[in-house]
């Protein structure tokens, strides 16, 4: 390591640190130079110093609970408490569409919520969120009954020995409802489905679509209903179903679904897909959907 001891400045000044206007250090920064002028990487005030690059070999661990951050703007060095004992807490709320709450100590907070559709049921207990499949409900119809909109979505089970000629009653339709009936016994007495209002004043649901009768007895005997837009409210109100009619059907394993839908002139009516049998060899003129 050189030492100045016994060396004339003249002799060593190139060593030497000094400021780039060779006066005194001043509120403002001065670049350090060496005794020949080539500067270094430090300026230098009576209050400042600033390093053009700052490099540290090594560092010490500590305990302490600061860290220091830099200023990018000011270009200055400060110091922050490090964020190791902030507080987070997670919530989970609500049964329908569960909500889980992230917030932290400052009362910044952050809500997802979880919302069920096209088959998917969302329940929540607790800390616990459960996805499902709902197993699609059934209920079974034995007699004269007005169904409850509670039922839209569920299969509708007709037994045909227990109705007996009777009338089920339809809940109010509306747009995007939706009931499946399927025939499980049969009987040769029709019975109805009517609509909520039907025969009486006013504007009247109706149906909407076509129905399918095949014979059972004879092969390619198939006849098919179909109902238009056009004509009466009243001519479109009920489902009238017997297993051996030449003009219906309504036998084991036959389908009606019901679509609430929007149809042309702004009403809505229940849209009818219905695929039934008769044991009439000749199914012909068919008249399932009529009048009340």
């Amino acid at each position: 390591m050189a030492t100045l001891s016994g060396n004339a400045i003249k002799d060593s000044y190139q060593g030497l640190l000094k400021t780039s206007d060779n006066a005194a250090i001043s509120s403002s920064l001065k670049t350090i130079q060496d005794g020949s002028g080539n500067d270094t990487g430090i300026s230098l005030s009576s209050t400042t110093l600033r390093a053009s690059s700052l490099e540290i070999n090594s560092a010490t661990r500590s305990g302490s609970t600061n860290v220091l951050v830099w200023d990018s703007s000011s270009k200055s060095v400060g110091f922050r408490t490090l964020p190791t004992f902030e507080t987070v807490t997670t919530t989970v709320t609500g049964s329908s569409n569960p909500t889980v709450t992230i917030a932290d100590s400052a009362g910044n907070s952050t809500a997802i919520v979880f919302s069920g559709g096209s088959g998917v049921d969302i329940d929540q207990s607790s800390n616990t969120i459960t996805f499902s499949t709902p197993v699609n409900q059934q209920t079974t119809v034995t007699g004269a009954v007005s169904l409850a909109s509670t039922v839209n979505g569920k299969t509708i089970l007709l037994d045909g020995n227990q109705i007996n000629g009777a009338t089920i009653t339809l809940p109010s339709v509306t747009a995007g409802a939706y009931l499946k009936f399927l025939f499980i016994s049969t009987k040769g007495t029709a019975f109805k489905i009517q609509t909520s209002n039907a025969g009486t004043s006013g504007t009247v649901q109706r149906f909407y679509g076509k129905v399918v009768v095949q014979s059972t007895t004879a092969d390619d005997k198939i006849a098919v209903q179909r109902v238009t837009s056009s004509g009466n409210s009243y001519d479109f109100d009920t489902l009238t179903l017997d297993g051996d009619s030449a003009t219906s059907g309504g036998c084991e394993g036959d389908c009606i679904e019901l679509h609430g839908v929007t149809i042309p002139g702004g009403a809505v009516a229940w849209m009818i897909d219905a695929r039934l049998s008769t044991t009439n060899g000749t199914p012909s003129s068919i008249a399932v959907v009529g009048a009340s």
